[in-house]
């Protein structure tokens, strides 16, 4: 379900009088709507700059406005904004729309750039990692350096390969099985340090020591490649469960090695999809996966097959995965796009990375020139002598002199004092493996600056920034009117069961079966396979004692889909009479014989409740809106008036 959202503009610095005087498209209750807040609504999802509307599009459109406009009235008569969930919401809502005005535009520009140009190649990495965190005691950081030291030194000196190096020390646990090698990647596949540090490193060559938050790495760049686009393909796939179980593997082969000669001698590779694939997502649509790049988390061998096909419409050999079998065909592939349809992704991708800190930095600096922040050193350093040892095992408690009214900054005209402070680390500190407590409270300090500078600004965005403020009110309104609309209508027609059935029971003949056939339909791979199933078929036996006895020899001697049809609904029984027993079907494909066997038709008849449950559903949910919209047009009386709708989008 989606929030379906408006803008609701309060024009409060204008006096009764003046609004009297204002063209006004309707009133609900004691409420009004001028024509400037319906021109703006529209205008917002429509480009009426281009086309103007005509009356037909206004009258749908002010019908959709009057019932938006009565449930989110409804909505906050009912005081469903203090509930304490919304305002949570909508709390949520606000820090994710503010992000794009706490952002320094210039360098985002620049980390795009930076990004896309690196997204044009692919890099192949090893790497040694040593691990060592933030918190170390200082003896164990120098030392987790100098191994890692020593390591590089015994690498570029020849007296180990960097393989060898990985697999023997590497405090990664991949590097056992892939001895250190981390295979291509792209940007935002690594953390921002890391991908730096790759991408500035010349191939064949080993980097300097660097430090993420994971600990020391080094790196060798074994290669690079142009970016090889997306390719999208369709495959064929023989499933087995146990890598493990080599029988299983065995009967898969052979399976796929049969479905590959049928191909080589001519036969289509869609048909052979539909006969025979086990991906069951895919079986559907022709075996067609979606479109996918060469750093994708597919299985390494299923994507080197893929790409490395040459033309479109070629296919491979069978593959191995760990999943089972594949014969994969080349149907499309693209180059990557250019930076004008990337650059919305790379922007967000960029506000999820490591890379949004060095924006986040700039912003900070903007902002406290902008709101006047005024740091006080010596109030910075009283407060420091506050502290004690308590503060490394993140158990400080404030005391006297650390609660006091002593301004350590100023944002504007807003002081932040001792206690305000005090508050802060006692609810952030957090044990320390070592430090200096004179260190450890300055950097607490440094981010509850940038915390309150950030917090400051967000809190007067809408006195800043007009936009904003009409955002936030859309999505004020928004969320009320979608809970709202999930009580009235949405969750009250699946828990309301009585209600529902009961419309359906008045309205079943809207929901009728077509004439039916129950059948089963036999592809055979040849006459004689045919012969044996119809003879089978006099003893009435399961399908699945047929398809189990037919296939013992050849695993694609017979293939059977059993089901109930409606007429239309399947291309082989549209080209049959509809009568029980067995009907053979004209088949095009060489050596193939179909027939279909009907156990019997089925005249219509009103579907049950269960059967149609989504539609009927669907339609009890409209009944139930129109029913409400009935009721709240009688709470808050609407009156059209004809006179401001001819005035709209004159100007």
């Amino acid at each position: 379900m989606k929030h379906f959202v408006f803008i609701f503009l309060l024009i409060s610095n204008f006096c009764a009088f003046s609004q009297s005087k204002k063209p006004f498209v309707f009133t609900y209750g004691v409420d009004t709507v001028y024509n400037t807040e319906f021109e703006r609504v529209y205008s917002k999802n429509n480009d009426t700059k281009k086309v103007k509307p005509t009356d037909k599009d206004i009258k749908d459109y002010l019908e959709l406005y009057i019932k938006f406009k009565l449930k989110v009235k409804e909505a906050y008569n009912l005081k469903l904004d203090t509930n304490e969930a919304y305002i949570k919401e909508l709390a949520g809502y606000r820090k994710q729309l503010a992000t794009p005005y706490l952002t320094d535009n210039k360098v985002t520009e620049q980390l795009i750039t930076e990004a896309y140009n690196r997204m044009q190649e692919d890099v192949n990495v090893s790497h040694i990692l040593i691990l060592a965190s933030k918190d170390d005691l200082p003896k164990d950081t120098l030392a987790a350096f100098q191994k890692i030291s020593e390591l590089r030194k015994q690498i570029t000196e020849n007296k180990i390969s960097f393989d060898s190096a990985a697999f023997k020390y590497s405090e990664d646990p991949s590097a056992k099985t892939n001895y250190g090698n981390l295979g291509y990647f792209t940007a935002f596949q690594m953390i921002y340090p890391f991908e730096n540090v790759a991408y500035n490193t010349p191939v064949s060559q080993i980097s300097q020591v660097f430090r993420t938050q994971y600990g020391y790495h080094i790196i060798k760049v074994n290669n690079r490649r142009p970016n090889q686009g997306e390719i999208r393909i369709s495959h064929i796939m023989i499933r087995f469960n146990n890598i493990n179980n080599k029988a299983e593997i065995d009967a898969a082969k052979e399976k796929i090695d049969a479905i590959y000669k049928k191909l080589q001698a001519g036969e289509n590779f869609e048909e052979l999809v539909k006969q025979y694939s086990e991906d069951y997502t895919t079986k559907a649509n022709n075996g067609e996966m979606q479109w996918f790049k060469s750093t994708s988390q597919l299985p390494q061998e299923f994507k080197d097959a893929a790409f490395n096909l040459k033309n479109i419409g070629d296919y491979s050999s069978p593959v191995k995965t760990n999943f089972g079998w594949h014969i994969i065909k080349k149907l499309e592939i693209k180059p990557n796009p250019p930076l004008s349809e990337q650059k919305e992704n790379i922007k967000y991708k960029i506000s999820r990375d490591e890379r949004s800190q060095i924006s986040s930095k700039a912003v900070l600096e903007r902002l406290k020139q902008e709101n006047k922040f005024v740091h006080n050193e010596k109030e910075l350093l009283n407060f420091i002598k506050t502290i004690d040892t308590t503060i490394i095992k993140g158990t400080w408690v404030p005391g006297a002199t650390s609660t006091t009214r002593n301004v350590l900054f100023t944002i504007g005209n807003q002081k932040y004092t001792f206690i305000d402070f005090s508050n802060f680390v006692k609810d952030y500190q957090t044990p320390k493996k070592s430090g200096k407590p004179d260190l450890i409270i300055r950097d607490y300090y440094n981010s509850y600056v940038e915390k309150m500078n950030f917090a400051y600004e967000e809190d007067r965005l809408e006195e800043k920034y007009i936009d904003f403020k009409y955002l936030m009110q859309e999505y004020r309104d928004g969320i009320l009117l979608f809970e709202l609309t999930d009580k009235m209508v949405w969750n009250k027609s699946v828990e309301d069961t009585i209600g529902l059935k009961n419309f359906y029971e008045k309205n079943k003949s809207k929901y009728m079966w077509k004439k039916r056939a129950d059948v089963a339909i036999f592809e055979c791979s040849n006459a004689s396979v045919a012969k044996k199933v119809k003879k089978l078929l006099k003893k009435n036996p399961p399908d699945s004692l047929i398809y189990k006895k037919i296939n013992k020899k050849d695993p694609l001697a017979l293939s059977i889909v059993r089901g109930k049809y409606e007429e239309g609904q399947n291309e082989i029984l549209n080209k049959i009479d509809w009568k029980e027993g067995i009907t053979d079907i004209q088949n095009n494909e060489q050596n193939k014989f179909t027939f279909v066997k009907i156990y019997s038709v089925i005249p219509p008849v009103p579907k049950e409740l269960n059967e149609t449950m989504g539609v009927v559903t669907s339609d009890y949910q409209s009944h139930l809106e129109d029913s409400w919209i009935t009721e709240l047009k009688s709470k808050y009386p609407v009156i059209i008036n004809n006179d401001g709708i001819s005035k709209l989008f004159k100007d």
